[in-house]
């Protein structure tokens, strides 16, 4: 008996995944070609077809295939049923043959199927689901046969998790194989969710799952809400139960002992090739069970084009991992693998299997000769993981573990767990092994100067470099780069940069010398913040280059250092105003930083917020803000990223008229330095100087712009100076101190000459197009600007009426040079030409415009309330306006006019 099952079309899913792209293709396709859907087990072959076929005018025949068809008559009997059945009874003569025949003869039932449909009046597609079932060469070699002889109109479609053996290249060749992989991205999420799920977690779903649909679509059906994400992804990373018992029942008790053994004893590697492969299993011929196991479809990827490496999907490695129960066995494994990695030169695996094995004597070992430069190699969590499994007894015991627990502490800003390794391993080591000590006192300098740089501690960190390099030995060379780029560091924190730029090439060269290439390339991408701060932005993109090429010959990829590249690209992108870009670069560090904790994503988070304040995207700006508050108020971080945060947060908190988040922020900031001598503290103080201009504070936000001033020009810090100057301008504007302001962005727009600056004036906003045009305007009253200084001042005024509000307003303040551009443009009703607004009834309807309250007009104006009112019954009259709105919308109207301007 027959199983209709077998040969009728499946129903869909309820939740069923779109696929409109694949779908097209599949409409798309010609009648003569063969369809071949390959991928791993739940991508969804099955619906992906079936949901196809329902929607087919022309027949479709279904034959779904399991273990039993490798016998080829069972193979032959089921094809000719659900072919006979698709077409209406269509080929009655094969079914007698094949009636009449106990054993049939394959080609001659196929032979005269094929002769019947030749006269069938539509198009026919069969499909063979689930291939991979077949592995008997009699059935592959009647698959073959029916591919050959399809006449014209019969169309073969096949289903599989790995490539079947059909000879498929002629077809290939002839252009009749359409073949679809497993590459399609799940779309689910948006389908399925009940709220929104933005686009990061999206990535760590896709990276927890590497896309796998079950995985997914049990995310979509099981969680409700965002407090759900987390639990789920944890579950995930732990082996969701529902996915392992769809694996247990669909993949592993189908398999064969040999294949079982293979999977579960390699299935504890990151990485498997034939030599692992052999000495974890103990079976011969590695590299033939591999491939046919990544033939099989069972989530075995290989790595290179050499097939020598493969890998195994991690929601199937964490799966067949569960299937190891014997501890004993377990621990044998991966004392194993350590071995054999060890031998193949890979102490970084050797590592983590010593750890997995509990095998103190090869961990210590390994520890003892690889920790630094597994330090140097950024594998942090390895080293953590190590270092709690020794105990902090042991470490004070060992100045090499010392060290690297306290530099690890160091990086993670955990600066008082640094001093107290340090400290207890100094105190130890001083009284019950002074040898030891003498040998790594230099070393301990050099990782107190780290950590001094780190807090801030400019001087000190100074002095502890000093101090290192008269201590440590000529071969002690890690340490002796350390210290130097520690030296370089000081010097371009103390505005001294040609020292700085001077140090930053030794290390490099020292580095490479040494082929300590983290070192160098971190060396690199200091000289191109350097150049950034001189101004030199072109020096600056071309050194940031050198340094990605540098991580693209060496393979640094996965390092620290990658994620600080993509941060200088991102810098230098969003100034040069390329929002995509830096978007782009802002993803690509969050990527590399994101498996060392959500903590370090702050310098992306920042970026992001930028960008979307940039695009108006006011949702999108107050997500990204939520994510830099809340990682600000929960760790500690450098200057540096704390002050570039403070900065997008102020501007988002003016761009949304926030005084009350000012005026807190303001509070509680750190005091400016007396001297700030570098970026950082410059950005700082300018962070002071915004919030006292938002709260009107003008005289104390002139004195201390002076001062960041005067020291950015001592220091040679030529990209803060611009800062300065248009923040001046600004300041200057508000307070009606026109010549001022416009001799302040004159002097920008000299520095910003073969510059590409840009993003750096647009962050005052709408004001910047007043000043630029008074100051194009003021050509005939004093010395005019050059022919590139007016280029600049053009573009940057069509690029700030371009940048949107984040409220969809617009925003630009009045003075005599835009109101007679507005009284000069077709928008102004013939009235306001005929009973002109004076200069200050022009100022109060701009305010009015931007929302302010009589009340607060009259105390930007300093004036009376009574005068502020006076003004406006008399505005309203020339403007023939009976209230508030209406004055609002006109003003709307008005200064959309000058916005919109090309």
């Amino acid at each position: 008996m027959l199983l209709t099952s077998k040969y009728s079309l499946p129903d869909c899913p309820e939740h069923t995944l779109a696929r409109p792209r694949l779908l097209s293709l599949l409409d798309e396709s010609h009648s003569d070609q063969m369809l071949l859907v390959t991928a791993p087990a739940g991508y969804g072959k099955t619906t992906l077809i079936s949901s196809w076929a329902l929607t087919q005018d022309n027949p479709v025949a279904w034959f779904s295939l399991d273990g039993s068809d490798n016998d080829p008559g069972q193979f032959c009997r089921y094809l000719v049923e659900s072919v006979h059945r698709a077409t209406g009874n269509g080929v009655p003569e094969t079914h007698k043959l094949l009636a009449a025949q106990q054993r049939p003869d394959v080609a001659l039932v196929i032979s005269q199927m094929l002769a019947e449909l030749r006269g069938l009046p539509s198009e026919l597609r069969i499909v063979l689901d689930d291939y991979h079932q077949i592995d008997n060469p009699a059935v592959h070699d009647a698959t073959r046969f029916l591919l050959r002889h399809a006449p014209a109109g019969i169309g073969i479609v096949l289903t599989s998790r790995s490539q079947p053996p059909l000879g498929l290249a002629s077809l290939r060749v002839a252009g009749r194989l359409l073949e679809l992989g497993s590459a399609e991205i799940a779309q689910l999420l948006k389908q399925r969710l009940p709220f929104a799920l933005d686009s990061d977690r999206v990535d760590q779903l896709h990276q927890l799952s590497e896309g796998w649909p079950p995985a997914v679509q049990l995310f979509a059906l099981s969680v409700r809400d965002r407090d759900e994400v987390d639990r789920y992804f944890a579950e995930l990373e732990q082996g969701h139960s529902h996915i392992l018992d769809y694996l247990a029942e669909e993949v592993l008790e189908r398999l064969e002992p040999q294949l079982r053994e293979l999977l579960a004893s390699t299935s504890i590697l990151t990485r498997v090739n034939a030599q692992l492969a052999e000495r974890l299993s103990g079976l011969g011929d590695g590299q033939q069970l591999l491939e046919q196991t990544a033939r099989r479809g069972l989530f075995l990827q290989a790595q290179d084009s050499s097939r020598r490496w493969f890998r195994y999907h991690p929601v199937f490695a964490r799966f067949l991992q569960r299937q190891l129960t014997d501890a004993h066995r377990l621990q044998q494994l991966h004392s194993n693998a350590c071995d054999t990695w060890l031998e193949m030169g890979q102490p970084v695996e050797a590592l983590r299997h010593a750890l997995a094995a509990g095998d103190a004597e090869r961990a210590q070992q390994l520890l003892t000769t690889q920790g630094e430069q597994l330090l140097r190699e950024g594998q942090s969590r390895l080293l953590i993981d190590s270092l709690n499994w020794l105990g902090e007894d042991k470490i004070r015991r060992n100045a090499r573990f010392a060290l690297i627990a306290a530099k690890l502490a160091q990086e993670n800003y955990e600066h008082d767990q640094c001093e107290k390794y340090l400290a207890a391993a100094e105190s130890w080591l001083q009284r019950e092994d002074p040898a030891q000590w003498r040998d790594f006192e230099g070393a301990f300098a050099a990782a107190r100067a780290q950590a001094a740089v780190s807090r801030g501690l400019t001087l000190q960190a100074k002095e502890y470099a000093e101090e290192a390099l008269a201590l440590l030995r000529e071969d002690q060379r890690g340490d002796r780069t350390a210290a130097l780029l520690v030296t370089g560091e000081t010097s371009f924190c103390l505005g001294e940069l040609e020292g700085a730029k001077a140090h930053m090439q030794e290390v490099e060269a020292l580095a490479l010398a040494e082929q300590d290439y983290p070192s160098a390339t971190w060396a690199i991408c200091q000289q191109a913040e350097i150049a950034i701060a001189q101004g030199l932005m072109k020096k600056a993109a071309a050194l940031q280059q050198r340094a990605h090429r540098m991580v693209e010959d060496h393979h640094l990829a996965g390092l620290p250092i990658s994620e600080f590249i993509c941060r200088l690209g991102g810098q230098l992108q969003w100034e040069q105003g390329d929002l995509d870009g830096a978007a782009a670069s802002a993803r690509r560090g969050m990527q590399i930083n994101r498996k060392v904790g959500e903590r370090w994503l702050l310098p992306e988070y920042t970026l992001l917020l930028k960008v979307a304040q940039a695009r108006g995207e006011k949702e999108e700006s107050l997500e990204w803000l939520a994510r830099v508050n809340r990682l600000m108020a929960g760790e500690r971080y450098h200057r540096d990223w704390v002050a570039n945060a403070d900065s997008a947060r102020i501007r988002v908190w003016r761009a949304l008229g926030d005084n009350g988040a000012i005026a807190a922020w303001l509070e509680q900031a750190q005091p400016v330095a007396d001297r700030p001598s570098n970026h950082f503290e410059q950005c700082h103080g300018r962070n002071h100087v915004r919030a006292m201009i938002e709260l009107h504070r003008w005289s104390d936000a002139n004195r201390l712009l002076s001062r960041l001033l005067q020291v950015a020009r001592d220091c040679g810090l030529v990209t803060d100076c611009l800062r300065n100057r248009v923040l001046e301008a600004r300041l200057l504007w508000l307070r009606e101190r026109r010549d001022g302001a416009i001799n302040a962005i004159r002097e920008a727009l000299s520095i910003s000459v073969e510059r590409d600056f840009s993003a750096s004036f647009l962050q005052i906003g709408k004001p910047l197009i007043v000043i630029l045009k008074a100051a194009l305007e003021g050509d005939g009253e004093r010395a005019a600007l050059g022919d590139a200084e007016r280029d600049k001042a053009q573009a940057l005024i069509r690029l700030a009426q371009q940048q949107p509000e984040l409220d969809g307003g617009i925003r630009i303040e009045l003075d005599e040079t835009i109101i007679r551009e507005i009284l000069d443009s077709d928008a102004v009703p013939d009235f306001l030409r005929h009973s002109p607004l004076t200069p200050r009834e022009w100022q109060v309807l701009n305010a009015i415009h931007s929302g302010l309250s009589n009340e607060r007009i009259a105390r930007h104006f300093k004036v009376a309330p009574s005068t502020i009112k006076t003004h406006i019954r008399s505005l309203y009259q020339k403007l023939d306006v009976k209230d508030r709105q209406e004055a609002i919308a006109l003003a709307e109207q008005l200064l959309r006019s000058v916005q919109d301007q090309p």
